[in-house]
């Protein structure tokens, strides 16, 4: 049987969730935590600011590098046990960037940190498509929620916790919820292995009354729109078992680096990415450069993350508001231009740019992750399709980051940066139209 069609799970229904939300919560903190504790990684490290800057690009880079070689590890040895040695890696990851000993633990560290991300980010909207198929959106905005909490968190406690233990305390101290998902999780690699003595069933998921079917999104006339790869009798001539014949040949999956919509999807994911990560790493210089006190501006950077809370638990609602997704791809980046534009016209309502930047950053995505599951029929395509959209995505977001900070360089202190943004998020708007449509990839 296919690592990613198994039966229904006999794990409870809570803690199929429980294991999402706690591989989530992994996530992000060991990224955030970094940004208010770089000064002093860089005093006690020896390092400049250029150094600083990559190494806060490492684990972006580590996304973009690690991201297609997931899909690949997670059909040869499962989901859930390519997502168990994710989090044992990142664990050591964590403890070894803070050991005392030589720079290089620091920087070994961050890239394995980013290399383990790398691999939940591709698989948790799978597990999430395996395991509440009918519930996508749904359960993508609490996963996503539960980031921004900690993300939040780890961002507000990083200093005070380095008063008490230096940054090594302020990162090192996120291992230990990671072996609370390991808890949570190994349950699911035992369901796994019964899975797979048991008798080999279609790659569907039961509905309410107990018939498998195929998860499709449906059009604006009802009728759903698949995008199908080829398979082993192209020319739809039907069965040709029988007496005598030759054995069908096994079909071959095809890539999704093929599809046009697989392509859109990867484009939302970069360019929401591109907008949320210049903007959580320049946001606080570019408001200092307008006026606002350094302690103020981390506070704002702690809203930003926090208001996307609500962002994420909204936007499911926003998600069913037409016969598609493409009200909410639209509106959650027309938040962002909005926003841009107020910094620009407006700065002293800064505060009511920061709520909308959370609202719109928070949203988008849930809709970018959202995607992988709505548009892809089967968990098997979705794995692929989060794979290419993530690499794609972050090599984007990556790319972004250098490209703002040479903006800076070249334009001086302001606000420039955000023009930029806001040029982003009207390419999001143009790409939202179309991907935004009702129809499924299987590959």
């Amino acid at each position: 049987m296919s690592s990613f069609a198994r039966p229904s799970s006999r794990l409870p229904v809570w803690l199929l969730l429980a294991g999402i939300l706690l591989v989530a919560l992994n996530l992000r903190p060991v990224i955030t935590a970094v940004g208010p504790v770089l000064p002093v990684i860089g005093d006690d490290a020896g390092l400049g600011s250029s150094a600083l800057g990559v190494l806060a690009a490492v684990p972006i880079v580590a996304f973009a590098v690690v991201s297609p070689l997931v899909h690949p590890l997670a059909r040869r040895f499962g989901v859930e046990r390519t997502v168990l040695v994710s989090l044992l890696v990142l664990a050591l990851g964590t403890l070894l960037r803070s050991a005392p000993g030589p720079a290089t633990n620091l920087w070994i560290g961050t890239a394995l940190v980013g290399a383990t991300v790398a691999v939940g980010n591709v698989l948790l909207p799978v597990v999430v498509k395996k395991d509440f198929p009918l519930r996508v959106p749904a359960t993508t905005a609490w996963y996503v929620a539960t980031q921004s909490v900690f993300a939040a968190i780890a961002s507000g406690v990083a200093v005070p916790l380095a008063a008490v233990g230096g940054w090594e305390l302020a990162l090192g101290v996120w291992a230990a919820p990671v072996a609370l998902a390991l808890a949570v999780w190994l349950p699911r690699l035992r369901a796994s292995g019964r899975a797979r003595t048991s008798a080999p069933v279609p790659a569907a998921h039961p509905t309410a009354e107990g018939a498998p079917t195929a998860e499709r999104a449906p059009t604006a006339e009802g009728a759903p729109t698949t995008e199908r790869a080829s398979t082993a009798d192209p020319a739809g001539s039907g069965d040709r078992s029988g007496p005598g014949a030759a054995p069908a040949p096994r079909a071959r999956r095809d890539s999704v680096y093929r599809h046009r919509l697989a392509w859109l999807v990867a484009a939302y994911m970069g360019l929401q990415s591109t907008v949320f990560y210049t903007l959580l790493n320049w946001l606080p210089s570019v408001e200092q450069d307008l006026g606002v006190d350094a302690v103020t501006a981390g506070w704002h950077l702690f809203a930003f993350q926090a208001v996307a809370i609500v962002g994420n638990l909204a936007v499911p609602a926003l998600m069913r508001v037409g016969g598609d997704q493409r009200v909410a791809t639209t509106v959650v980046p027309g938040l962002v231009i909005v926003a841009m534009a107020g910094v620009w016209l407006a700065p002293g309502l800064l505060w009511v740019w920061i709520v909308l930047i959370g609202l719109g950053t928070g949203s988008a995505f849930v809709v970018a992750l959202s995607l992988v599951g709505l548009r892809a029929a089967d968990p098997a395509t979705a794995s692929q399709l989060s794979a290419m959209s993530q690499a794609l995505g972050y090599g984007l977001a990556a790319a972004g980051l250098v490209l703002a900070g040479v903006l800076r360089d070249v334009t001086g202190p302001g606000a420039t940066v955000l023009l930029v943004v806001g040029v982003v998020a009207v390419a999001q708007v143009l790409v939202g139209l179309r991907v935004g449509r009702a129809r499924t990839l299987h590959v």
